[in-house]
């Protein structure tokens, strides 16, 4: 009577061969991929940092990271940093945040960035994107005037943080005087905002509807 083979007997020579091999290519696979990774120091936001602030060195901290090439590459170093002081912050940044290049924009120093919560309805359907210039028109009690013209977008976030993380709603961040600003800021309050593309066209002729009367 023939002895019953327990399930490991059961495996011929091919089938240990396949098995090991299977084995030796995850581990192969691993190794691989632990060797595309690099453990680097890359900077996060160390508190809440609003949209249109200048960066401090305060705001920063380091934390180290697994991170492939192409994701170390869109990352802050501790050798960039000072390259980025005084740059302003062109989204809101929760704490906590890995910080991206893209997250700053160079202006000068009467310029200012403030970010317009708006709809994507409300914003040429969210396909706006930086580089292109806007108008800000604000609806209120029946009238429709002009807040803003020709102003330049720097950022557009979609409410995923972009792609390092972060959260929040649709909104532009464009570039704009101090005296802009307060305007934009008072018409967030009172009313309806909608932000349309003008890239090449010419200044509006019309500034009110309806018209003002008159004298």
């Amino acid at each position: 009577m023939r002895a019953r083979l327990g399930p490991l007997g059961r495996f011929s020579t091919g089938h240990w061969v396949m098995l090991v091999a299977g084995l030796v290519a995850v581990v192969l696979n691993f190794a691989y991929l632990r060797s595309q990774q690099n453990t680097i120091d890359v900077a996060v936001a160390a508190e809440d940092i609003p949209a249109g602030a200048r960066l401090v060195t305060e705001m920063v901290r380091f934390t180290p990271v697994h991170a492939q090439n192409d994701v170390e590459d869109r990352m802050v170093g501790t050798g960039e940093l000072d390259g980025l002081i005084g740059m302003v912050v062109a989204r809101s940044i929760p704490s906590g945040t890995l910080l991206s290049r893209r997250d700053f924009v160079m202006l000068s120093s009467t310029v200012r960035a403030m970010s317009i919560p708006v709809d994507p309805e409300h914003a040429v359907g969210g396909a706006l994107r930086p580089g292109d210039r806007v108008d800000v028109l604000q609806s209120a009690d029946g009238i429709a005037r002009y807040v803003l013209v020709g102003a330049e977008v720097l950022m557009v976030s979609d409410g995923s943080g972009g792609a390092l993380g972060g959260a929040g709603r649709y909104a532009v961040t464009v570039a704009l005087d101090a005296e802009s600003a307060l305007e934009v800021a008072a018409a967030l309050s009172e009313g309806t905002l909608d932000l349309v593309r003008s890239t090449g066209a010419a200044p509006p002729s019309v500034l009110v509807y309806p018209p003002d009367d008159e004298p």
